[in-house]
């Protein structure tokens, strides 16, 4: 980075929306500047001048000019205290957008202030919370800020001891390297009267020009570079430091055991991964140990998580948990920014949080109540549209779906909650109700029964769920809910089936239920009518009878518009209100709705399929169906014809059925003469 550059960056950077001192004159500014070079002693002084020098073209017997000097000051103060700007000065971390990350960089993160004489005099005056927990999608760099922040601690306090503690050794590694890289110079050409290596700034490249040139971070802050040949891989030093026992940085396994240090700063950074949360030993072990690990944070100390959320029992899910159970549990929901199924989520209870998903719905997608089938890219809001593109996301989706892994959610939603969730928004639900004129006057009726035999408040529901099927879709009608006890069920039932006349009821097998036939049975014939029944097996504990394998095939179904619920239904609110309300997981109070409607859409959907082939086919099919209705009304044909084509009395009315029944039953019985014993 050349130097103009530089100062364009601080020109721009300086009136950023969330820095603490975009308000504060120039002069203010400049004031705490040169308060903040004044806490140098004066070699570290004499040091950082002559280094601007050498920025600057200046030979080293020339002074600089007070703006000269000013200025030095001011832009060591900004990489001090706009995190922004210094993740731009550093260059590695140039792809950060003001959209994207300059909340997380400027408000989300400690706002420091350099001018106080010791870490710990900041941080026993700092009256906000502590502790951070920062969520947000991979590849949105949230390590790297994570990186860069540990680097601006050091800037501002360079006595402070930072640990970074990470769920495998190599991340913990790694981290302390790329922190390490940017205090490190690079040996020159050049060697001094002892013939041994000179070091310097080190060189990089400017990723828009590809123009080499010295990095003016090391340049601004040469008190605290060190030669490649000094520390060890796991910590690092700074020259400014002073002597303290400690070092400046820190990293290690959470598996590793530590002890005897005292740490200012304490990072859990992917603390937890997709190893150490396979199974609920692992994530007990692991929380336990970031519980033990805390006791080596000083009583004045900074703790920040960053990483990815698996569980809501894992490091990262129980403080999630916390935030929203405080907030709910003392009326103070609004003080929430968001919600985590929305995608964006801010608290400060607890621990200041910032989750953010890589996408959300735009707002006129959520008033039109679509789902993720029907979305399409001008339908979402992208969290990083520079780098986590819709055509990646969506690519990586399609993958994960296919895959049946899950890890979507995890990665790029921040949601594990949503790996087993469905959603059913009610714009959703509204727009497939329809009236009563727009019902098709034809088809076949089907009721369903997704039994729960019992009278207890806490039990699940009976759902007696009636449908029309036809031209391949459910029209719902009819909804029959309520705890009844094995005596009053089949009476249930057979009123329902009175009322609707169904062509077949299909009730599921549950334990118990086969008894009912008999009784069942007996109601109909109370009634006069007759309907065939069935039971139905759904592999009771498999997966396909998870709560998450029921109601998928039911969204679809309402994203392809092949459902729709009449206005008049009976029970449609109660409809909406479980529909919306379930998630498919075992915080759902009840599931009899989608229950009942998934046992429907299981046992008809092939019929369905059939019947819209057969209708797409069928020359005698006309789209309009209500003129059709009316003209085979005056001529007396299809269902309202007397005789089918064979010369048969058309009438399948389930007591008409119930009449051929009896007479078949006699029928077949012996004629018994009451006169022949008097002949």
């Amino acid at each position: 980075m050349r130097i103009e550059k530089l100062r364009s960056l601080y020109i721009e950077h300086r009136t950023l929306p969330n820095y603490q001192h975009k308000n504060t004159g120039e002069s203010e500014f400049s004031a705490k500047a040169l308060q903040s070079f004044s806490k140098l002693p004066e070699t570290q002084q004499s040091k950082v001048i002559s280094s601007w020098k050498k920025a600057l073209n200046k030979k080293n017997n020339e002074t600089l000019t007070t703006d000269e000097f000013t200025e030095l000051a001011k832009i060591r103060f900004m990489c001090q205290t706009n995190l922004y700007f210094l993740c731009h000065v550093l260059e590695k971390y140039n792809q950060v957008t003001v959209t994207t990350h300059e909340e997380i960089c400027n408000k989300f993160f400690v706002q420091k202030d350099p001018n106080f004489l010791t870490f710990e005099k900041f941080a026993n005056q700092y009256v906000e919370l502590k502790e951070r927990m920062l969520l947000t999608p991979r590849g949105a760099f949230k390590s790297s800020l994570n990186i860069a922040d540990s680097v601006q601690w050091i800037l501002c306090f360079p006595e402070i001891t930072i640990l970074i503690l990470t769920g495998v050794f190599q991340l913990a590694k790694d981290f302390v390297g790329e922190a390490k890289q940017h205090f490190t110079l690079e040996e020159t050409k050049d060697v001094d009267s002892k013939g041994k290596a000179i070091y310097g700034p080190r060189q990089v490249m400017d990723k828009e020009t590809g123009e080499w040139s010295n990095s003016l971070f090391q340049m601004l802050f040469p008190e605290h570079c060190v030669p490649p040949t000094e520390g060890n891989a796991l910590e690092f030093q700074s020259p400014a430091g002073g002597d303290d026992k400690e070092p400046t940085i820190r990293a290690a396994s959470i598996e590793q055991a530590l002890s005897g240090m005292h740490i200012g700063v304490l990072k859990f950074d992917d603390v937890v991964t997709n190893e150490n949360c396979q199974t609920d030993d692992r994530i007990i072990k692991t929380n336990k140990q970031i519980s033990i690990n805390k006791a080596l944070l000083n009583p004045f100390g900074f703790i920040d998580y960053v990483g990815t959320w698996y569980t809501d029992t894992d490091a990262y899910g129980i403080r999630v948990v916390a935030e929203e159970k405080y907030a709910k549990d003392n009326g103070i929901g609004e003080d929430i920014i968001g919600s985590v199924d929305s995608g964006k989520f801010n608290t400060e209870f607890y621990i200041k949080t910032y989750l953010r998903a890589c996408w959300w719905p735009t707002d006129s997608a959520k008033q039109a109540g679509k789902i993720e089938e029907e979305m399409t890219k001008l339908d979402y809001v992208l969290f990083f549209p520079e780098r986590l593109t819709y055509e990646f996301l969506k690519k990586e989706l399609i993958l994960d779906q296919t895959s049946g892994a899950g890890q979507f959610a995890i990665k790029y939603l921040n949601n594990p909650r949503k790996a087993n969730t469905v959603k059913f928004p009610r714009e959703l639900l509204v727009r497939r109700t329809i009236p009563h004129t727009q019902f098709p006057p034809q088809g076949v009726v089907v009721t369903v029964v997704d039994t729960a035999y019992s009278t207890k408040s806490w039990a699940d529901f009976t759902v007696i769920m009636t449908a029309l099927i036809f031209g391949g879709r459910f029209y719902i009608i009819n909804m029959v809910r309520g705890r009844y006890n094995e005596y009053d069920l089949p009476k249930v039932i057979a009123t329902t089936a009175y009322k609707w006349k169904p062509k077949r009821i299909a009730i599921e097998d549950s334990i118990g239920v086969k008894w009912m036939s008999r009784e069942l049975r007996r109601e109909m014939d109370n009634l006069k009518i007759t309907i065939p029944i069935e039971f139905i097996s759904l592999k009771h504990g498999s997966k396909l009878r998870s709560k998450q394998m029921k109601a998928k095939p039911v969204l679809r179904l309402l994203g392809d518009e092949r459902m729709y619920f009449l206005n008049s239904c009976e029970g449609l609110e109660e409809i909406y209100s479980e529909l919306e309300k379930f998630t498919g997981t075992s915080s759902d109070a009840h599931d009899d709705v989608v229950s009942g409607i998934s046992l429907l859409v299981e046992q008809y959907g092939s019929y369905a399929d059939m019947d819209s082939r057969m209708n797409s086919i069928n020359q005698s099919y006309v789209s309009d169906q209500q003129s059709k209705a009316i003209h085979d009304q005056v001529y007396c044909l299809g269902k309202y014809a007397k005789y089918n084509e064979s010369g048969i009395l058309v009438d399948e009315h389930p007591t008409t059925q119930y009449a051929l029944n009896q007479i078949a039953q006699y029928d077949n019985e012996p004629y018994i003469d009451p006169l022949a014993d008097l002949s």
